[in-house]
Parts: structure tokens; sequence; C-alpha cells
């Protein structure tokens, strides 16, 4: 099999079908991959292995980015002239004075990040068997979903809150709509936050956690936290609105249309909201005590490996090489890591691609 070295002879091909970053319109693109979908299953492979070589995403991955990208740029972003790179790029996790929580010098940390960014994943990484964990997202309305019976097995701060100075705000739906914004959402969270710090102070044998983009909205001098432990979650405005989503998608339908409708409506917003953790970010970037760390996602780390062995069999398939399908076939077949659905998509591929090649 002849194998092409320079992208244009792979376009030029008219046994191919390739989607390249360039296309400019849905019907383009649609074209392109409905004719990828009907080229025999050998072809397929060849088109992902050029893919891959060039675009580093199989041709149904392009596909979706593409489709993605251009529905982006015609509907949430048309009226922005460009779209800032700090946007759409995650950044590293930053961790300040995570070793002093974790050793108990410190007993008070703050989480910042968009929502479905996965602050409830960082917050499992510090250590300590008492920590209190408390969600900001459960302040407003609280005695529509808490009595204070139930507040004192939530947590003990979030109790005292309530039972003492923040007893004007344990109010629910009803009460919300006869009290002003100015006497309610902009004044709870600001006085809990304080109030916190001074309880955790008072109460140094037990670990507190607070998670909430309440934070930084609120808080516009970053420096308030220097003396506690500050956790940000690196991960773009863009990926954390599609994690949200695609949460809420499992839990109810409507409301995913809402977040999506809600989304491009209040971009901007969302935009000003990344240029407060911005501020926050360089704020304790230069911190002696600031580590960073990349995000681990252990489901996306399986994906990839997946995938990877997957463009290993088209790659092999395009080289004539059967050893080296078979050679695949046997790891994955003894790899105890791999869950049983890429297990048997990868065994199943391998079958496949040493079918086709015994064929030709």
């Amino acid at each position: 099999m002849e194998k092409y070295m320079d992208l244009n002879e792979v376009l030029r091909d008219p046994s191919l079908a390739i989607i390249t970053d360039s296309i400019a319109t849905q019907s383009e693109l649609n074209r392109i991959y409905v004719r990828y979908k009907v080229l025999p299953k050998r072809q397929r492979r060849v088109c992902n292995y050029y893919s891959n070589k060039f675009f580093g995403r199989s041709v149904t991955e392009m596909y979706f980015l593409q489709k993605s990208r251009l529905r982006a740029e015609s509907q949430v972003f048309g009226d922005l002239q460009q779209l800032n790179e700090k946007y759409a790029v995650s950044e590293p996790d930053l961790y300040y004075k995570v070793d002093r929580f974790n050793s108990g010098d410190i007993n008070l940390c703050f989480i910042l990040g968009h929502s479905g960014s996965g602050k409830s994943v960082m917050a499992r990484t510090l250590e300590g068997d008492d920590i209190d964990h408390i969600e900001l997202d459960d302040m407003l309305l609280i005695k529509d979903h808490f009595t204070m019976e139930e507040l004192k097995g939530y947590s003990d701060m979030f109790w005292s809150f309530f039972a003492g100075e923040g007893k004007k705000y344990y109010i629910g739906a009803e009460e919300r709509n006869t009290i002003p914004k100015e006497e309610y959402e902009d004044k709870v969270f600001i006085d809990f936050v304080h109030f916190a710090m001074d309880y955790a102070a008072q109460h140094r044998e037990k670990k507190y956690l607070i998670d909430g983009i309440w934070i930084y909205l609120y808080f516009d001098d970053p420096s308030v936290f220097a003396d506690y432990t500050v956790l940000i979650k690196g991960t773009s405005f863009l990926k954390s609105k599609s994690r949200a989503m695609k949460r809420e998608m499992h839990r109810d339908r409507e409301e995913l249309q809402n977040r999506k409708q809600m989304f491009g409506r209040e971009v901007r917003n969302y935009l000003l909201d990344e240029d407060k953790i911005d501020a926050f970010r360089k704020y304790y970037a230069d911190k002696p005590e600031t580590e960073f760390r990349a995000e681990e996602d252990e489901a996306e780390k399986a994906r990839e490996e997946a995938v990877k062995e997957l463009n290993s069999i088209d790659s092999c398939f395009v080289d004539g090489d059967a050893e080296g399908i078979r050679a695949i076939l046997k790891k994955a077949e003894a790899d105890p890591k791999l869950s049983t659905w890429n297990r048997l998509r990868i065994i199943n591929e391998c079958n496949s691609a040493l079918l086709e090649l015994h064929m030709q």
C-alpha cells in the first residue's frame, strides 16, 4: 500500500475522506463525513491513519470537534470579535499552602473554580479523617432544603452560623421575595466567609473546606485569603461549562436545555467570571508556598490509552504488519487496567483488521 507523506496528496485521493481543521461550513463537514461513513471498513482504517498522522485525531473525532467549533462560531460567539484563548485552554491546578492544611497547621481551605471544573474531585486530594466540606451553593434559600436539625448533621460550622450571626439568612423562597438582593445575596456569602474564618480559628481540632464560585464573585481582593489554604481549579471556562451540562444531562433533560440557553445568553458574564478567577491565580501564582499540578482525569486517561491502541491498529494495518496487530491483541487480553468495554473494543478491532489483511 502506497503511503502518502503530504496532506495534499491524501486530500486528492478519491478513495479517502479526511476532515481538516479548515472546514468552513457545516454542509461541507457533513458531506465529507457521510462520504467517510459509506467507505469500506479497510478504507476507513486508512482514513483514520492519515487523520491521526496529520491532526492527532480520528475522522470521527475531527467531525465532532469541527462541528462544535462551527456551532460555537455561529451561535454563541458570533457577536464577539475574538474568543480569548484563556477561556478555552485549561491551566494547571493551583495549590497554595496545601501541605500546611494536610499537616494540620492550617485548618481552613477555600476552593475556587467554575461550576463543573472539578472542585469536588480536587477536594478529595486533601488529607484528613474529619474534614467539614461546605458547598456555598447550599446557602441560598437554605430553609427550603435543610431544617435546623439537619444542618447539625451537615456541618457544625453551617449550623452555628444560621443559629447565630446568620440567623436572618435562614430563609426560603417565600421570604426571599420580600428581601432586596443587596440585603441577601450581596451579603450572605461575605458574612459567612468572615464568620468561617473566626469559627475555624476557635475550633482548631477540626478541618474545614469551603467550596463555591461565590468566593471570587464577592471578594475582589485575593489577599483576604492569604492566611489560609487556597486551591484553584485550572479547568477552562468552556470545558467546565461542557462538564456541567453533561452532568445535568444524566439528571434532567429539561435542565440541560435550560443550561444551554443560559450559556448562550450569559456568555459575557461567564467571561467576566474568568477574569476574576484569573486575578486570584495571578496573586497566588508567585507565592513561595504555591505549587501547580496538572489535572488528573482517570477516565480521560483510560480513553486516551484505548484510542492510542486503536490508532496503532490502523497504523499496523496500513503497513501490512499482522504481527504488530497480534501483539496489540495479546497486550489487550492481558492488561488488567483496561475496562471490559475498552478491552473488547481493542480485541474486536484487532480481529477485524487481521481478517481484512488476510482478505487483501
